[in-house]
């Protein structure tokens, strides 16, 4: 393999990083928004576990409300990307700003939470599609075979696994092969999903309640289920509707959305590769252009299927343990805009358009982690043959193959715990660390580096005041508030059980330390070699 070298005599591993802008303002957006909230998959599965869970949330409300929070943050994040336009993103940052003990930590967090979400876009591909998709095409076309391997990818481990390492695997090649190529499938696959579900709302649209009634009440009769009336009244949802007063339910649906929602700000880790990243106006464009995508059409997508189904059947339908409910796969979205007409060529093309969005949603999940491997390896954090990249696809091998590992190490654990699923949502408390931590370094920046933000593209006011002096605070406030959630709804995070609280602090805590661990063991390992890593943090990292 062809790979750039170090030179072993700089503060930095060598005099370049390697790696090229190749990324458009496109890409990135639909980077941001497909790691962010991958509009089918989160309808698919996301969102709805809040109907049955928390009585009463209003879906679009809860979105919308989700849309105002991330408003500070996406600001923020723009001023600070276009200011330190670097492979690394926060890590950079604060490292230049604060610390790099404070820069390893937050760049942990948000690496353990996007390697977390790496192995649920895994996960997701045979479980919430491949698996649905053929167990509806089973049931479609009366195939009992396709119906055993469908209910099996969603069932077996051994099944799940292989299903989630394929996804995996073609995921590795396709970071191997550059930034480029890579952009060039995320987008391929993002248009394929994207009409699939957009078909699905054309459905919706037209459909209405009594054609879906009747398709559903014939399908679920086939496997000895009950009416959609009979489906209502086993979970007692009968009268359900939504009510955004009801704060009991609309605060922990903000918290659900958010877990997908709240990463609009990914783009960060692409500058050292995306074009022009030192315009204010593109970061924030892509940023908030990202944003609007998933809102609106979250938005649109919840009350298409409400106009159809009803909410208190979406209610009852994703209630746990349904005895109505007999069809051999989930309440999906996809799989519930097929029922309105039942006709087989919609159904494949619906249904089968949700396959297309795992590998989307997995590619901000694994580039980042590969770029904070790949950073501290050029800052002399880890080894230098993690910052080795091959010259013709420009790609980090080394760090890619790492990260990768890691990814299939993770999804193994994943399908043998019972744990998974709240370390999902603990996901998020990474994230938080991270976001807390570039806060208080947006607030400090132009006092501890006036010499990089007077002459950057962060150095606006409003009202006199600078702007990040406004929007870290907010940024920090909202970041409290996701935590408290997860203490005042314990079904959030905590299995339920609020004794369990003490977890919150356990894993926030464990990624500090774990971040301590790795910079100030680097430090004296590189100390004991004549290397004093503290200067490397005095300049920014060559392009």
């Amino acid at each position: 393999m062809a790979s750039t070298t170090e030179t072993g005599g700089g503060l930095f591993v060598r005099n370049s990083t390697g790696l090229v802008r190749e990324a458009s303002a496109v890409d990135a957006t639909i980077y941001n928004a497909v790691f962010s909230a991958p509009v089918g998959a989160t309808l698919a599965w996301g969102v709805f576990f809040a109907l049955s869970a928390f009585p009463g949330a209003d879906l679009v409300w809860a979105t919308i409300i989700s849309f105002v929070l991330n408003v500070p943050v996406l600001i923020m994040m723009a001023l600070l990307a276009s200011s330190m336009p670097r492979t690394g993103g926060d890590y950079v940052w604060v490292s230049r700003i604060l610390s790099p003990p404070l820069a390893t930590i937050s760049n942990f967090g948000a690496a353990l939470s996007a390697m977390i979400g790496a192995t649920f876009w895994a996960r997701y591909f045979p479980v919430f599609a491949l698996g649905p998709v053929l167990v509806t095409l089973g049931v479609t076309f009366n195939n009992d075979t396709l119906t055993s391997w469908g209910t099996s990818l969603q069932t077996d481990n051994l099944w799940i696994f292989i299903g989630g390492f394929a996804m995996i695997a073609l995921m590795t090649a396709i970071h191997v092969a550059g930034v480029r190529a890579t952009f060039r499938w995320q987008n391929s696959f993002w248009i394929i999903a994207s009409l699939g579900t957009f078909l699905a709302f054309v459905v919706l649209l037209v459909g209405s309640n009594s054609d879906f009634v009747n398709n559903f009440n014939s399908l679920n009769a086939k496997f000895g289920g009950g009416t959609a009336q009979a489906v209502i009244s086993a979970a007692h949802a009968a009268g359900a509707h939504p009510d955004v007063g009801k704060w009991d339910a609309t605060l922990p649906t903000i918290f659900a959305i958010m877990v997908f929602m709240m990463w609009n700000w990914w783009s960060v880790y692409l500058s050292g590769e995306l074009k022009s990243a030192s315009n204010r106006s593109r970061q924030m464009n892509v940023m908030f252009g990202a944003l609007a995508w998933d809102v609106v059409f979250i938005v649109i997508g919840v009350l298409l299927l409400f106009k159809v189904t009803g909410y208190d059947f979406m209610v009852a339908v994703n209630t746990a343990g349904n005895a109505a409910y007999k069809i051999p796969t989930g309440p999906w979205y996809h799989f519930m805009a097929s029922l309105v007409y039942n006709v087989p060529i919609l159904t494949i093309l619906i249904v089968g358009s949700f396959l297309f969005w795992s590998l989307p949603a997995m590619v901000g999940n694994t580039f980042m982690p590969i770029r904070t491997v790949f950073a501290w390896s050029f800052d002399r954090l880890l080894p230098e043959r993690f910052s080795q990249v091959n010259e013709r696809t420009h790609s980090p091998v080394p760090a890619i193959l790492l990260v990768m590992g890691l990814v299939t190490l993770m999804l193994a654990w994943s399908v043998v715990s019972t744990d998974f699923a709240t370390w999902l949502a603990l996901g998020v408390l990474a994230g938080v660390v991270c976001v807390v931590i570039v806060g208080v370094a947006a607030f400090v920046f132009p006092d501890r580096r006036p010499d990089l933000y007077r002459a950057s593209p962060a150095n606006i006011n409003w009202f006199g005041i600078p702007v990040l002096k406004i929007v870290a605070p907010l940024s920090i406030l909202v970041m409290i508030f996701l935590t408290w959630l997860t203490v005042a709804y314990p079904a959030l995070a905590l299995f339920g059980d609020s004794k369990n609280v003490w977890w919150i602090p356990a894993f926030m805590g464990g990624i500090v330390v774990f971040g301590l661990i790795v910079y100030y063991a680097a430090r004296a390992i590189r100390r004991s070699q004549g290397i004093d890593v503290d200067l490397v943090y005095r300049e920014l990292p060559p392009e």
